[in-house]
């Protein structure tokens, strides 16, 4: 079964003070046929469209449930009915045709796309301003130029395409059974992976921005020093993308006051994020001079990176 994902990177702890931001459709899969071609049409159960259930709380699952259906899940519902009456292509066109349903067309120039080698190792690392859509953007970018990476990601969807799902790598939640077992094997997948000469991208942060107050702006969290040390191990050549935008006020404010609010307002975010193009920036692969910091200060590196990637969308 394929994976829709926000991407994120383990961190310390749950890195959000929940570490509970997970959704799952199940879905049944039926052949269709449409303009000679063989497409998968999707018949998904829409009461597991939620992410009440990573709560134990029958309370708190029911605040979220409630706040979902007040804010954005009739709109998802109403996109994934388009979507099933479609047809959902296979492989690497899902994203664009998942994107295309969510009215949100990537304006990024291809002289900028250029900027990703088109083979060899490569780490792409981004901020994380949105969730959901920045995962499924950079899959579609990404794909534009080389087939052969890997989006390190908590998965949110489940059951669409099982090759869309090959080019993920499943980031386990802190509070998953065997989740340390489950992190080694993680960081194992990606370094073979960049041995093989492929392409990984990874949130740093490993959360969405946040504000550290009710009306301030939104912050990109710190950059995970386990980056640096993929970097450096696989010798890998380093792109940087900026996502501009954020989430909405009122998620922001929830961040602060409640995770039950929070949590509630994902759904909501999702459609916050539809009906806007979007326009990272692919800054040129980072220069060899800047790369010797890595091996002496690979926090300092992080530092600097995660800069330097904000810079430009300056």
């Amino acid at each position: 079964m394929a994976k829709i994902c926000d991407g994120a990177e383990v961190r310390d702890g749950d890195g959000s003070g929940t570490g509970t931001e997970h959704l799952s459709i199940k879905a049944q899969n039926e052949s269709g046929d449409q303009s000679g071609e063989t497409v998968l049409f999707t018949k998904y159960d829409r009461r597991s469209l939620t992410y009440a259930n990573s709560f134990d709380s029958r309370v708190t699952s029911a605040v979220i449930r409630t706040m979902e259906w007040m804010t954005g899940k009739l709109a998802i519902v109403g996109m994934i009915r388009k979507f099933e009456k479609r047809g959902a292509p296979t492989g690497q066109a899902f994203w664009r045709a998942a994107l295309d349903t969510m009215g949100i067309p990537l304006r990024t120039p291809d002289e900028e796309i250029a900027n990703i080698p088109a083979e060899g190792p490569v780490v792409v690392v981004a901020n994380h301003p949105h969730g959901l859509v920045d995962g499924m953007i950079l899959a579609d970018l990404i794909g534009r130029r080389r087939n052969d990476y890997k989006i390190l990601t908590r998965a949110l969807l489940t059951g669409i395409d099982e090759v869309a799902a090959s080019y993920m790598i499943s980031v386990p939640f802190p509070h998953e059974p065997d989740a340390q077992r489950k992190s080694v094997e993680m960081r194992a997948n990606s370094m073979a992976h960049l041995k093989e000469g492929g392409l990984i991208s990874v949130f740093p942060s490993g959360v969405v921005a946040s504000s550290d107050s009710l009306f301030g702006p939104a912050v990109e969290r710190e950059w995970n020093v386990f980056t640096a040390q993929m970097i450096r191990r696989s010798g890998a050549t380093v792109v940087p993308i900026f996502f501009p935008g954020s989430n909405s006020r009122w998620y922001q404010m929830a961040n602060r006051i409640s995770p039950t609010l929070r949590q509630g307002l994902l759904l909501h975010e999702v459609v916050h994020s539809c009906n806007r193009p979007q326009k990272p920036v692919v800054g040129a692969p980072i220069s060899a001079e800047r790369m010797k910091m890595l091996e002496n200060d690979p926090r300092g590196f992080m530092e600097w990176l995660r800069e330097h990637t904000l810079s430009l969308g300056e």
